[in-house]
């Protein structure tokens, strides 16, 4: 499987874990969990994770 087929695969397995939690939320009465936004260990700015922090770049030259 090429690295296309292996992150669709995984979107796919994705979309059906939050479906089933979703379900499983309605059937036992809880709430759906929010998802954290990510938050970058570099500049600790949120929305990005230190991999692809634009800062990082900045610092380096």
């Amino acid at each position: 499987m090429d690295l296309d087929g292996k992150i669709a695969r995984v979107k796919e397995l994705i979309a059906k874990r939050e479906e089933l939690d979703a379900e499983l939320n309605g059937l036992l009465g809880g709430a759906a969990r929010e998802r954290r936004v990510p938050k970058c260990s570099i500049c600790n700015e949120p929305g990005h994770r230190a991999s692809t922090c634009t800062s990082k770049t900045a610092d380096a030259a």
